[in-house]
């Protein structure tokens, strides 16, 4: 698995998917969001951990979904 240049969470938005949540995580800097699943019961890991290994997600589309949990820049 290779990770993703290292980042800062920006906002996340989660979805009930078929196999568990699925989280779409934008940073505070890059040209993509990521996408991933929620494989720990720690939110904030999930979100780094979708962040450092997710998969590219347009980030124009990552745009328009709801946000269910923004970052400051002091959080992760």
């Amino acid at each position: 698995m290779s990770a993703n240049k290292e980042n800062k969470p920006k906002s996340v938005s989660w979805f009930n998917g078929c196999g568990g949540r699925i989280g779409v995580v934008i940073g505070e800097e890059g040209e993509h969001a990521y996408i991933g699943a929620a494989l720990r019961h720690d939110e904030d890991a999930d979100v780094a951990h979708i962040l450092a290994y997710g998969a590219k997600f347009p980030l124009a589309a990552a745009q328009l979904l709801p946000v269910s949990k923004s970052f400051s820049s002091g959080n992760q």
